[in-house]
């Protein structure tokens, strides 16, 4: 017989025991069913990495819409042979801001490349925070760049003139905007359409490889003669472009090492 609550003078409630059929029911039934199976990380799924990609494309946008002069005037000074290019080569603020974005696009273009090769292989803490790995990345980059600017202008700057010099950095400046505007669509296509792993590796060999040719050449036109030019062009990039190369790799292990 069901047990009975306290009467008022009203009404009369019943109550249910607590180890009545339905309560052992209810705490020993089970959902029959498995884990879910979670889906492996991708670089195009991640919001944050869209935005940064957004963010290139919107800097890219802007500078070859409205700076297309200052480009051509770049490349036009590149492959010129003449100890001035111009009387009026002096940079305009428009252009110097256009070259700072360019700088920019290509060290987020860089540390992208860096963060989707680490991504498959130390995932766990780098999908718990991207953006922040992806920032150290392409600070990583970007010193990168700027550590080599300050060592080809002391090395300039003891033993060449400033106007050489000048012209230098303007075309080592202009080799490592093409790479990063060479290898943006490179990106475009690792991120969004999964390029395999070969293609992604030639192409980008191929644009560094050309880089440091057309570096080669420059220089060799720049500051040396027709006499020992290789044994000096040897020497010179042997100083500034191993050492920057070697302390870049070390500081991109030693961030991965912190994951």
């Amino acid at each position: 017989m069901t047990p009975r609550c306290p009467v008022d003078s009203l009404q009369v409630h019943y109550c249910q025991p607590q180890d009545s059929l339905l309560a052992t029911m209810v705490q020993r039934t089970e959902i029959p069913g498995r884990p879910g199976v979670p889906l492996p990380y991708q670089l195009r799924t991640d919001d944050g990495i869209t935005s940064v990609i957004l963010l290139c494309m919107c800097m890219l946008a802007y500078v070859l819409s409205r700076g297309r002069h200052f480009l051509w005037q770049q490349v036009k000074d590149f492959f010129s042979t003449r100890e001035r290019s111009s009387l009026f080569a002096e940079e305009t603020n428009t252009d110097v801001r256009y070259r700072v974005l360019l700088l920019l696009h290509t060290g987020m273009v860089f540390g992208l490349l860096v963060f989707e090769y680490l991504s498959g292989r130390l995932p766990t803490a780098l999908h718990a925070h991207p953006i922040r790995w992806l920032g150290l990345y392409i600070v990583a980059c970007l010193a990168y760049y700027l550590l080599k600017c300050a060592l080809y202008s002391f090395a300039n700057w003891t033993f060449f003139d400033k106007q050489k010099s000048r012209r230098w950095l303007d075309s080592y400046s202009l080799v490592f905007v093409g790479e990063g505007l060479l290898l943006f669509p490179l990106l475009l296509f690792v991120v969004y359409f999964d390029l395999g792993a070969e293609k992604k590796v030639l192409f980008i060999a191929f644009v560094l490889v050309l880089g440091k040719i057309l570096l080669f050449c420059k220089c060799a036109g720049i500051f040396f003669g027709k006499y020992y030019r290789a044994f000096y062009l040897i020497v010179y990039f042997c100083a500034l472009e191993i050492l920057p190369s070697f302390l870049l790799g070390r500081t991109l292990i030693t961030i991965s090492s912190l994951l």
